[in-house]
């Protein structure tokens, strides 16, 4: 889903290839010795400074704080902290890094709470704290592509006069200039910061003058994995909208940096990094390498696709000649790996706002990494009789089958027509309009990501009164920690029937790949009974993407919060089908799609 969806649709759709294909390396042994890790007194240290870290750059009213070299200061910061040996010691080492950066910042052993220690400012006829609308900020990594999808959320100080702070200040959209925002840090250890600074403290800071230097993270660098880690972790912990779908944020950070070492590769890093997108239980959560243009390589054809049916992993289309794989054949093992542990392994690495589409979508990108692969595999399957057999693929020496078109609109038996909502256009629907207008029925197959003209120019034939879309807002962020969090509602689409209505009875096929953009036009169908839902839930992950970058990596979010219209949670649990169809194994052998055969018997029974 986009805020302009017509504009940034074609630009957007790319970075579906994320989360739909697969993103994984064949498994390898990642064990490293103990002694090359973090111990805990250094976990404790860099989580300290992690913390303060976040505080400062988003939070402290800084000038011109894009010219700051924030990577600098977490590579370079956190190696100062990462070795003090005592609470006093990590105090000092904080306040070096961070007090000619934020001279009101104190970090301190008695905690005052919120809103109690006093700032120690006057008043002022102009006041400053930072407004993020979504995030605006860690843009200047980001290829030029990745900038111009994340547009919509800004982050800016802002300077008011005195009577505009005191209504801020009524309806709890800041912090009182002489009042400290106080957290603890280690279990004697606390940091307390103002969140709005007077126009003297404003700009007698200079900060960006003496922390601009150019620093390039490189992840062949320890500490600059370190750093990596701290910056994305700090993204999600103040501004990932979902962010209590993620259990134990703090433990998330732990457990990340607790797993990296020098001796690790890069491969190694990215596997451990995914971890912070992979907690976050968001769909569009992703952490990848970017390249010139930001435009993610599209992935190698797959040699197989496969699904999860009836509890195991199926072959459900295979893509080369001359092979003995055959789809309803059952993976058992791939190489010495079990099909079970390949699952789990894979699914580890992907995020997925709903539990019930986990083994779905691991079970479609489990086997991607086949068709890059140089070594010989042995796939150990069943057949459809129930007999065992062997397959080898050797390495990358097979043919490609030459892939059939995808009709956008075809007819089915019975006078049933099926859309392909992926490629169908506007000019598709008129040309075929009048047979469309007397068919028994229409199957609109949702599966997959819609086309970019479905809503404007596909959905004006499908209603005879105007509709909108739901209940989206973007955050706006004030305090740390998603504090006092005010959601600003966003604009709707509106989509005006175009007086060619087609009345006949309409099936709607949804399931775990109906994500963003084609959850919006789901639920338009849902909510407005457009047509009888078929499948499975679908993603429950919906809402414009955000990018955040540092180095050479991007991390990809959920940036915008979506609710249903009532106003109960939207992400997680996404829209439910009417009639609940799932594909069966013996469908898959026969070649039938189970999903597309039941919602053909319902309208061919319809009267």
């Amino acid at each position: 889903m986009n805020l302009k969806p017509f504009a940034l649709l074609a630009l957007s759709l790319v970075f579906c290839v994320v989360t739909s294909s697969s993103v994984l390396a064949q498994p390898t042994d990642t064990t490293q010795t103990r002694d090359s890790h973090l111990s805990e007194n250094q976990v404790k240290n860099l989580f300290a400074f992690a913390r303060v870290y976040g505080f400062v750059k988003y939070f402290y009213p800084l000038q011109k704080k894009d010219k700051i070299s924030w990577n600098y200061i977490a590579a370079h910061g956190s190696q100062r902290v990462l070795n003090a040996a005592s609470e006093e010691a990590l105090a000092e080492a904080l306040r070096a890094v961070f007090s000619p950066i934020a001279p009101l910042l104190n970090i301190h052993s008695a905690y005052d709470g919120i809103g109690i220690s006093t700032a120690g400012q006057e008043s002022s006829n102009h006041y400053y704290y930072n407004l993020h609308q979504g995030l605006g900020q860690d843009k200047g990594d980001l290829p030029i592509l990745t900038r111009k999808i994340s547009e919509l959320y800004k982050s800016r100080i802002m300077d008011v006069d005195h009577k505009t702070y005191l209504d801020l200040l009524a309806k709890d959209r800041i912090l009182s200039v002489d009042s400290l925002y106080s957290v603890p840090l280690t279990d004697k250890l606390y940091c307390s910061l103002p969140l709005v600074l007077t126009e003297s403290n404003y700009k007698s800071n200079q900060a960006h003058r003496h922390f601009s230097q150019k620093y390039q993270l490189n992840l062949d660098r320890h500490e600059d994995r370190l750093a990596t880690v701290i910056i994305f972790w700090n993204v999600f912990q103040h501004f990932h909208p979902y962010l209590d779908n993620a259990a134990a944020w703090d433990s998330v950070f732990v457990q990340t940096v607790q797993q990296l070492s020098p001796s690790m590769t890069r491969a190694d890093f990215m596997r451990v990094a995914r971890n912070l997108t992979t907690s976050l239980n968001d769909g569009h959560a992703y952490l990848a390498s970017t390249n010139s243009t930001g435009i993610y390589s599209r992935p190698s054809p797959p040699i197989l696709q496969t699904a999860w049916v009836e509890n195991k992993l199926v072959v459900s289309k295979v893509n080369i000649e001359n092979t003995s794989l055959l789809p309803g054949d059952i993976v058992q093992k791939v190489g010495a790996q079990e099909a079970a542990g390949l699952l789990d392994y894979t699914k580890s690495f992907l995020s997925h706002a709903n539990s019930n589409n986990g083994n779905l979508l691991a079970a479609q990108s489990a086997l991607g990494w086949l068709s890059t692969t140089t070594d010989t595999i042995t796939m150990a399957l069943i057949d459809s009789s129930g007999n065992a057999k062997n397959v080898v693929l050797n390495g990358q020496g097979y043919q490609f089958k030459v892939p059939t078109p995808v009709a956008a609109i075809r007819t089915l038996e019975g006078g049933i027509y099926y859309i392909n909502t992926s490629a169908v256009s506007a000019k598709d629907i008129k040309e075929n309009l009048p047979a469309l207008q007397q068919a028994k029925g229409i199957v609109f197959d949702m599966r997959g990501r819609p086309s970019s003209s479905f809503l404007r120019g596909v959905l004006p034939y499908l209603i005879d009164k105007e509709v909108d879309t739901g209940n989206w807002s973007i955050p706006h962020y004030t305090f740390p920690d998603q504090k006092n969090v005010h959601f600003v509602p966003t604009s709707k689409w509106s989509i005006k029937p175009n007086g060619n209505y087609i009345s006949v009875k309409k099936a709607f096929l949804i399931g775990h790949n109906t994500q963003s953009y084609g959850e919006t036009c789901a639920e338009l169908v849902e909510h407005y009974k457009i047509g009888t839902m078929f499948g499975c839930v679908t993603a429950g992950t919906n809402g414009n993407i955000n990018f955040s970058g540092a180095g050479q990596l991007q991390a990809v979010w959920t940036g915008m919060r979506v609710q249903n219209r009532d106003g109960s949670p939207y992400h997680g649990v996404g829209v439910q089908p009417d009639i609940s169809v799932q594909p069966n194994l013996k469908d898959i052998q026969l070649g039938k799609d189970t999903q597309l055969e039941a919602a053909v018997k319902f309208l061919q029974e319809s009267r």
